[in-house]
């Protein structure tokens, strides 16, 4: 084994890959004998303060993506820095196998069997809902960034690297990512919380099972205005054999709003699991009745892509499941009645829905300069952002006389919920189990007060 030279005690052994952020290394630590991955982060500031900075952020997110022990996720090891050039890098574990995009290149066909990309897809998805339920957001799911061992076994990587990313970005409309696999909140520069993670998986699954991209084109801008207005076509109608249960669970994860997506992983990975098992995905039913878009005066319907997915995913179920000619043309009928209904659902919502909106405004001010935010509802992990102050011209933070303002709002159905908030700051201790039950009536806002005097980051109703 050839060392071409060191990083910290590591010994450098081939490089395996370069991109815009750094290198990717095969490395060996002679500590306990192990081969290790090692990605290097480029730092490119414009003066001490921001290197200072971009360094403390690179440790806090290794830090928070170290903490995931999960199958379906690469290990972060260890972190450290070059002594020589001050590059900070990231050890990790080496996963022998292929990333996904490779992987279907490879296939012939360019295309993986149907119950193989269904199975990895389920996987990712449950690896997804473990880390979004520990406040972490990838931001950047990709087929490159998801590796598939020898095994079969799919590996989410660069966790906490694709925020690094974006914190670099200063220049307006400038896009960092890869634009074809991410969400409209993201290409539009609002919050983003793990439901943009899947679409960006769902954009991989409707690659995966039809063979091409739900948002293609020649330019940037252009796959860009697609991933914000187009609704791409009902998978069934470009891959054969696949059914209206198919639609209905695409057209959840690439919904434009995050509120009509998949509320989570499990909810996905659940759906993709009766995909590959022939059944009727369990959520349909559910999603007819609590899965509902606010509209006008409260109005609510379920958008039409899925409305229309779920009459006919009803209709190949009831096909399936009777040989007689008369009763299936009445379940054609009773279909057809089925989908009526749907299309008139947002009457339906106003009488039956129980899920009516409300409003969770959070505020504060906090006086550190530099820290993140996570916020769940009811165990769901909602929003997760930085935390920063203005800089001055000099590159020192400047704050008003109580510090920096926290205000933000999140969506929330009618009834009782549990608020919990945690917050990671540099010098700083806060109980990172802070949570708040309160009753949210139907289209009203309540205000949530933070405050960050408290070493218990206090929490009231105002």
């Amino acid at each position: 084994m050839e060392i071409t030279h060191q990083l910290g005690r590591y010994e450098i052994v081939a490089e395996l890959g370069r991109g815009a952020m750094g290198a990717v290394f095969r490395a060996r630590d002679p500590k306990i004998d192990r081969t290790v991955a090692i990605k290097t982060i480029s730092v490119s500031a414009s003066s001490k303060h921001d290197a200072e900075h971009y360094r403390q952020r690179f440790f806090r997110e290794a830090q928070a993506a170290g903490r995931l022990s999960h199958p379906g996720i690469v290990t972060i090891y260890d972190v450290g820095e070059d002594e020589t050039t001050q590059t900070p890098f990231i050890v990790m574990e080496c996963v022998e196998g292929s990333s996904l995009d490779r992987l279907v290149a490879a296939t012939p066909g360019g295309k993986l069997p149907r119950e193989i990309a269904i199975r990895l897809v389920q996987q990712i998805a449950e690896a997804l809902d473990y880390a979004h339920k520990q406040g972490i957001v990838h931001r950047d799911i990709k087929p490159a960034n998801i590796m598939v061992t020898t095994e079969g076994q799919p590996k989410v990587a660069d966790f906490g690297i694709a925020k690094l990313a974006m914190a670099e970005t200063t220049l307006p409309g400038h896009v960092v990512g890869t634009p074809a696999y991410m969400s409209p909140e993201q290409l539009n520069g609002k919050a983003v919380d793990g439901r943009s993670d899947l679409f960006s998986l769902g954009v991989i699954t409707y690659w995966l099972l039809t063979g091409v991209k739900p948002f293609d084109g020649d330019t940037i801008t252009e796959i860009c205005v697609q991933v914000v207005t187009k609704e791409p076509a009902p998978p069934s109608e470009i891959a054969p054999g696949l059914s209206g249960s198919f639609d209905y669970v695409l057209s959840r994860a690439l919904a434009k709003d995050p509120a009509t997506r998949y509320q989570n992983g499990r909810e996905l990975a659940a759906d993709l699991d009766d995909l590959g098992a022939g059944r009727i995905p369990r959520s349909i039913d559910q999603s007819a009745k609590t899965q509902m878009v606010p509209q006008i005066g409260g109005t609510a319907v379920l958008p039409g892509a899925a409305a229309t997915a779920v009459a006919k995913a009803r209709t190949a179920q009831a096909m399936a499941e009777t040989s007689t000619p008369g009763r299936r043309k009445l379940l054609i009928y009773v279909a057809a009645a089925a989908l009526l209904l749907l299309a008139g659902a947002g009457l339906l919502a106003v009488i039956f829905s129980g899920s009516k909106p409300a409003t969770l405004q959070i505020m504060g001010q906090y006086p550190f300069s530099s820290g993140e935010i996570y916020i769940w509802v009811d165990g769901d992990m909602r929003y997760h952002d930085e935390l920063h102050s203005v800089s001055n011209p000099h590159g020192r933070p400047s704050h008003n006389s109580g510090g920096e303002s926290l205000a933000l709002t999140l969506p929330v159905t009618a009834g009782r919920h549990t608020i919990r908030i945690q917050v990671d700051a540099a010098g700083q201790i806060y109980d990172h189990d802070t949570a708040i039950p309160g009753f949210f009536r139907a289209y009203s806002q309540k205000t949530l007060m933070v405050d960050f005097a408290s070493r218990n980051l206090a929490l009231r109703w105002d």
